[in-house]
């Protein structure tokens, strides 16, 4: 198997390559210490929403009419 270590990571590069897309994108996350993984994820994760730039939407009623007795 350590024979073959070379085409293991071109056939590697290659999945992720023909993954990543601008639509689904791959990012790759060191796993070795959890909190660096987990600080990785969370950036990534902040990041994306914040480009998406959401908005709640309008509301089709007047939320101040509503009278709760």
């Amino acid at each position: 198997e350590r024979a073959l270590w070379e085409d293991y990571q071109k056939a590697y590069g290659a999945v992720l390559e023909a993954c990543n897309t601008n639509l689904a994108r791959w990012h790759i996350v060191p796993a070795d210490r959890k909190w660096a993984r987990n600080l990785s994820m969370l950036e990534i994760i902040v990041n994306t929403l914040e480009k998406m730039n959401l908005q709640y939407p309008t509301p089709a009623f007047d939320p101040k009419a509503i009278v709760i007795e």
